[in-house]
């Protein structure tokens, strides 16, 4: 049982009522001073008792249960804290605090950082103040070395509750660390990217800042601390690009997580930009134009050959609205502008010479695209064929063309291709009319006739690639000659994978981490069965992709780990990376709710501060204590109530006063 004792007011009258006769009073005693000066004291008095009359100042004695107050313990289990150092201080701050003076409930809660933003001691804060018993809520107290990265609002805490940061580690942090300041959003495929980064470390001399990327690509530059310094990295090709940066580990740093750095590039292409030559006007050519023009992100050049230069018109050549075929410029000064071309039904060789097909191939070979869709020109002696791109073309005639109508098929190799294995169900789609024979003597074959005949071939030369569809017929699936087909998306689909497309490649590989996995997805024409990782700690072990092309297995070390599966190769962070990003413990984050709460901040390295039980409203801190703020909350028992001037007393008093007055003013 505990009693609180204290003085107040009980009024006999409504406010209102005490605020006229106040005002009454004060007028007439100003009235007796100018009138009647000797009898102003004794009226003064009678006025005095009067007004401690009807004010009714009482003494309040009131009995409540013993309880204690609330001292609540918010612990940081973030990553930032699992250094053996600040475990220390932290374990020996919480002892001393639970053994403090009696009369404190200490009501311990743990805070761990979150697995994807890191440490959030505001939201925390919030959370535990709001659960407690506020009117016992006597102080609460933070261990924590304050790496946040959310700040609590300076009004998180209820009035008269101090809240005392308790920081857990050095002051001078054996950290080095790297920092990545700026990424491009994307760069232009063949172009160099440059990304800017910055070494913090106490020591003045020079880092060596080692750089990968899964490209393969690989560097070493010498970084001074504490300066922005911009690297550059090539972007070969479109897609992503993993970026990892590095330097060297110092002995005794609290992290090694922060020396390393991950940065994502992606290579674009400002347009792509087609050239589409047609042998002669037929429905198809409608088909590819339409595609071409619908896609924004492709220049086309489109040329439908009507005539021969050597074809004799009797109409006059200023008459004409026909151009001739503008081979020179082309295939010999723009040629390298044009990331595919595409022979539709082509077999004019006469309007090109020899010459041109010779450094068409060199094109395709150094990274260009080609495409031919052979119709029964194929096999002419006029066929393409018989050029200087033979070598590269990955079928041959073999025979007159089939005019029977028939349904494509896809091959097994065709199911599992990124080209061909989303298009709709092969079982509804159409049929084509004609087919060119072919004999295939290179690449992947991912469509075919019934009766085994190729039709759609996809190859790899030198940096580039080839492509050959054995039929000129797939515009009947456009106009639903004999039932539709997705001629746009296979089209679309062809003609981005030879122009190199990343998402259409055959082997694709995605690295996800986690809290404590890594995720590793393989999607490849031919299974990749097994990958290896490297970790953090530089040893590298090798594990078994399944069936399904997804593993996730535990990666229990945070930092950068280095996957390759295949002819692939990607970077991942495993763990919260922003929570190691910066290992200086600081007061920056609970600062304005400490100082807006009247608490304060210790550094645990210079001692923990001894707890003190002060009253509400009083400092809540010192130079080496903390304080705890009584709240006398316990459940209300009894109250006594004892007028500070008896009813008798007054009445005598105040007859007396107005004896005295009567007396006086008679005379």
């Amino acid at each position: 049982m505990t009693a609180v004792e204290a003085i107040q007011f009980a009024p006999l009258l409504p406010f209102w009522a005490l605020a006229a006769l106040a005002v009454g009073g004060a007028a007439l005693l100003v009235l007796s001073l100018v009138r009647l000066p000797r009898h102003a004291p004794v009226r003064g008095l009678i006025a005095v008792v009067l007004a401690a009359i009807l004010l009714n100042p009482v003494h309040d004695r009131e009995e409540r249960e013993a309880v204690d107050d609330i001292g609540l313990i918010l612990v940081d289990e973030s990553g930032s804290m699992t250094s053996p150092g600040r475990q220390a201080q932290l374990q020996t701050a919480l002892a001393s605090l639970q053994e403090a003076e009696d009369g404190i409930e200490w009501n311990v809660q743990r805070v761990a950082g979150d697995d994807q933003d890191g440490s959030q001691l505001g939201a925390a804060l919030a959370a535990a103040v709001s659960q407690a018993e506020t009117s016992r809520l006597g102080g609460v107290f933070y261990i924590s070395d304050g790496i946040a990265t959310d700040t609590p609002s300076p009004s998180a805490l209820p009035a008269d509750v101090p809240l005392h940061h308790l920081v857990a580690g050095e002051r001078d942090t054996n950290d080095r660390r790297l920092v990545v300041e700026s990424v491009p959003p994307f760069t232009i495929a063949g172009e160099n990217a440059s990304i800017t980064v910055r070494v913090d470390d106490s020591e003045p001399e020079p880092l060596a800042l080692t750089i990968e990327t899964s490209s393969g690509f690989r560097d070493e530059v010498r970084a001074p601390p504490g300066e922005p310094l911009t690297v550059t990295v090539p972007v070969e090709r479109r897609g992503a690009l993993d970026v990892a940066l590095s330097i060297p580990v110092r002995g005794g740093e609290a992290t090694a997580v922060n020396n390393r750095a991950l940065a994502s590039l992606r290579g674009v292409t400002e347009r792509l930009s087609v050239l589409l030559v047609s042998g002669r006007p037929y429905p198809g050519g409608r088909v590819w134009r339409d595609l071409f023009k619908a896609d924004p992100n492709i220049d086309l050049v489109h040329f439908t050959i009507l005539r021969l230069p050597s074809s004799f018109d009797v109409t006059p050549p200023q008459d004409l609205s026909l151009i001739p075929f503008p081979v020179e410029e082309l295939f010999e000064e723009r040629l390298g502008d044009f990331d595919l071309i595409i022979f539709d039904r082509f077999d004019l060789t006469s309007l090109m010479a020899p010459a041109y097909f010779y450094s068409l191939a060199d094109r395709v070979q150094n990274g260009g695209g080609l495409l031919v869709v052979a119709g029964p020109e194929y096999g002419a002696r006029n066929s393409l064929a018989l050029t200087a791109l033979r070598p590269i073309l990955p079928a041959e005639p073999n025979g007159a063309d089939s005019g029977d109508a028939f349904q494509p098929e896809r091959t097994k190799l065709g199911a599992r291709h990124p080209v061909t294995r989303t298009l709709a169900d092969p079982a509804g789609w159409g049929a084509w009319g004609s087919h060119a024979r072919l004999r295939v003597v290179g690449g992947d074959t991912l469509m075919r006739t019934p009766g085994g005949d190729p039709l759609l071939i996809l190859d790899r030369v030198g940096d580039g690639r080839v492509g050959m569809i054995g039929s000129a017929d797939i515009w009947w699936w456009s106009r639903h000659v004999q039932g539709a087909g997705p001629h746009a998306d296979m089209l679309r689909r062809v003609s981005h994978w030879l122009m190199q497309e990343p998402d259409l490649e055959e082997e694709q590989l995605r690295v996800t981490g986690g809290a404590d996995t890594l995720t590793i997805e393989s999607d490849s024409v031919l299974p990749v069965t097994q990958a290896s990782v490297t970790g953090p700690d530089d040893q590298m072990r090798i594990v078994e992709i399944p069936e399904g092309g997804t593993l996730t297995l535990p990666a229990p070390e945070t930092g950068l780990h280095d996957v390759r599966a295949g002819e692939r190769r990607r970077f991942a962070l495993v763990g919260n990376a922003a929570e190691f990003s910066d290992m200086q413990p600081a007061e920056a984050a609970l600062a304005p709710t400490v100082d807006a709460s009247g608490g304060g901040t210790f550094w645990l390295e210079d001692g923990m501060p001894s707890i003190r039980r002060v009253e509400a409203g009083a400092s809540a801190f010192g130079g080496s204590w903390a304080g705890v703020v009584r709240r006398n909350a316990g459940a209300l028992i009894a109250v006594d109530r004892t007028p500070l001037i008896p009813p008798v007393v007054a009445l005598i008093l105040l007859a007396g006063l107005l004896g005295l007055a009567w007396w006086r003013e008679r005379k």
